[in-house]
């Protein structure tokens, strides 16, 4: 039966190598996010100067801890981040560095960013998933002689995100606005100065062409990926589409977490 078939390719082991890597672009990039935070200023300014919150509904009753237990927190998902990165004691660091990045990510919509939300959701699946049992340290230190393999479903939950993430980038790019070169064309406006291709950015084919371009690379990103004879060409269109991104827009970590799970 079709159920049956989708049992046996979910549960199938696999090599757990890419799981690995994902983890340790996802942990390195926690610190790093967190390291920000406190090189910034942002911890004080977000969450300590400001008098008044603004809650989601129904979690009115999540707070910034007082004091400067702010700090401590942030410090605690720097740690954390390391050891989901490394695999140490992988269980339970995944699980508390997510609830510790979901309670931040809660404290305060105003706050809210796309990416931020993926962090949240791609923390929660690492819960999930064991991706340490291949190059971690618990798999060094306990448990060194079981082969590293995952069951299929713990690569395929982790495609199925991002896959979701592009898709409806594409779909929300499906709007008059998007078609018709706007807000890119704006946004290409303030770049002139970018090196070499500046000068091309107040061209409307230019503008129209990353519009559609951006459009296009949404929709059908996930599905080059998953497919092997397009995946070469699909890894390399989605490093140059992220380091454009980091060059272009002020958007976080976004672009080297995507490219990074994009392993």
């Amino acid at each position: 039966t079709i159920l049956q078939r989708w049992k046996t390719y979910l549960l199938k082991p696999v090599d757990g190598a890419s799981v690995a890597a994902f983890r340790l672009v996802f942990g390195g990039l926690m610190a790093w996010e967190v390291s920000r935070y406190f090189q910034h200023g942002w911890i004080e300014r977000y969450y300590i100067t400001p008098t008044y919150h603004f809650p989601y509904p129904f979690l009115d009753f999540i707070r910034p801890w007082p004091g400067n237990g702010m700090y401590v927190h942030f410090a605690v998902m720097s740690v954390l981040s390391l050891f989901v990165a490394l695999g140490l004691f992988y269980r339970l660091s995944a699980l508390l560095l997510c609830l510790a990045f979901t309670y931040v990510f809660l404290l305060d919509k105003a706050y809210y960013l796309n990416h931020f939300y993926l962090i949240a959701l791609l923390s929660f699946l690492l819960c999930l998933i064991p991706a340490h049992h291949a190059a971690s340290l618990d798999r060094w230190l306990f448990f060194r002689s079981q082969p590293p393999f995952v069951p299929q479903w713990s690569v395929f939950i982790l495609r199925a995100q991002m896959s979701i993430v592009y898709f409806y980038a594409g779909l929300a790019k499906l709007n008059p606005d998007w078609l018709r070169g706007e807000p890119m064309r704006m946004w290409l406006a303030e770049r002139t100065d970018f090196p070499i291709i500046g000068s091309y950015f107040t061209s409307e084919w230019v503008a129209l062409g990353f519009a559609y371009g951006g459009l296009l690379f949404d929709l059908s990103i996930g599905f080059l990926l998953m497919w092997g004879r397009t995946r070469p060409f699909a890894f390399i269109l989605a490093g140059m589409f992220h380091l454009l991104n980091s060059q272009f827009f002020q958007i976080g970590i976004f672009p080297l977490l995507a490219f990074g799970a994009t392993l």
